[in-house]
């Protein structure tokens, strides 16, 4: 049996004072937004890469356009979401469930002035089994449509701590090579 610690993947909501709207619309948006982040803090990548794709399936439409500050091209369309998003995470599954790289998710979400558009901060810290850490935050802005998100925007990202090594992850190594 192998007796090394698993990963932890924690997930935290900090509430901040949020416009309350008024209207069907509005309730709309907000409750799905609020329905999508509570889906991204439950799933739990060191157990599955497929939890967050069955989520891009279920709340974001079929004609998704996804932006970013920090890259010319948007994102258009579920599949080629998803095909994105693989590129992430499944190199974070495996360094989360066999590396033991601990995986911490926090989500604020933040007050807007337009019922259709939802505001939240993000941040992911990365820690690895030497202590190590980094940790990456963001704002996204998402745009919903009939319970679907038809547009979603990423900004204002910060990095802080250095990339972690193949050092700072359990990997079994022949002895004698690094």
């Amino acid at each position: 049996m192998n007796s090394r610690k698993k990963s932890t993947h924690i997930s935290t909501r900090t509430a901040l004072g949020t416009a309350s709207h008024t209207g069907a619309p509005a309730d709309t948006a907000s409750s799905s937004e609020l329905a999508l982040n509570d889906a991204i803090l439950g799933a739990d990548i060191s157990r599955s890469y497929e939890e967050f794709l069955g989520i891009v399936d279920e709340f974001y439409s079929d004609a998704i356009e996804v932006r970013s500050d920090g890259s010319p091209e948007p994102v258009r369309g579920k599949a080629h979401l998803k095909s994105t998003l693989l590129r992430y995470l499944v190199p974070l599954h495996v360094m989360a469930e066999i590396g033991g790289l601990s995986v911490y998710l926090q989500e604020m979400p933040i007050a807007g002035d337009s019922p259709d558009d939802q505001y939240s901060q993000w941040s992911v810290e990365l820690v690895g089994v030497t202590g190590r850490r980094v940790q990456m935050s963001w704002t996204v802005r998402r745009r919903w449509l009939r319970r679907r998100v038809v547009f979603e925007y990423h900004y204002d990202h910060h990095h802080e701590g250095e990339p972690l090594s193949i050092s700072d992850l359990w990997i079994a190594t022949p002895d004698g090579l690094e």
